[in-house]
């Protein structure tokens, strides 16, 4: 995603954009703001911005090989958490069936929700993944398997990004 695509936040994007410019970035972000307000477009157009071979000034060149793999959220060195349920036995595309119970199996289904509306918010994601009345969580298993991929090298980028979306979903022992 990037920024000239993110309506408002002038200077938010600024400030972010200066953070890369000057080699000055943290370790860690966190992105606030009320549903809808694109909090996380903004995060995905700033690990963009980070990992982009030909940024210019103000923006992502968006034609890289980087660019391209973050537009389809499939960047190697970009790696999500979100609130999933467990299913048992789900249908995959390929005719297969698997158990879904990490972020990671759903990453297929997050791409095709976030593509489709890019001001995704809670209930659209668990309607979309068919939730019913089970509350979605970010459970320990997450955050085990998240300090695993954060502790690998970087494959493509010189950065390793993982983001968080939701993580008041976590459960006390995720978040600890």
């Amino acid at each position: 995603m990037l920024f000239k695509e993110i309506i408002g936040h002038k200077e938010i994007k600024n400030r972010l954009i200066k953070s890369v410019n000057e080699n000055r970035i943290s370790h860690a972000q966190l992105f606030l703001g009320s549903e809808g307000s694109g909090s996380l477009q903004l995060a995905l157009a700033y690990s963009q911005y980070i990992c982009c071979s030909n940024k210019v000034d103000i923006d992502s060149c968006g034609k890289c090989s980087s660019c391209i793999k973050y537009n389809k959220l499939a960047h190697p060195d970009l790696h999500f958490v979100f609130p999933v349920v467990t299913k048992k036995n789900y249908d995959m595309p390929n005719g297969d069936t698997r158990d879904l119970v990490m972020s990671d199996d759903y990453m297929f289904l997050f791409r095709e929700a976030f593509m489709e509306n890019h001001h995704l918010n809670l209930n659209q994601w668990f309607s979309f993944i068919e939730a019913e009345n089970k509350q979605g969580i970010i459970g320990v298993d997450e955050s085990s398997e998240l300090i695993r991929k954060l502790n690998l090298m970087t494959y493509e980028s010189d950065y390793k990004i993982a983001i968080i979306w939701m993580p008041e979903k976590m459960r006390t022992e995720a978040a600890n």
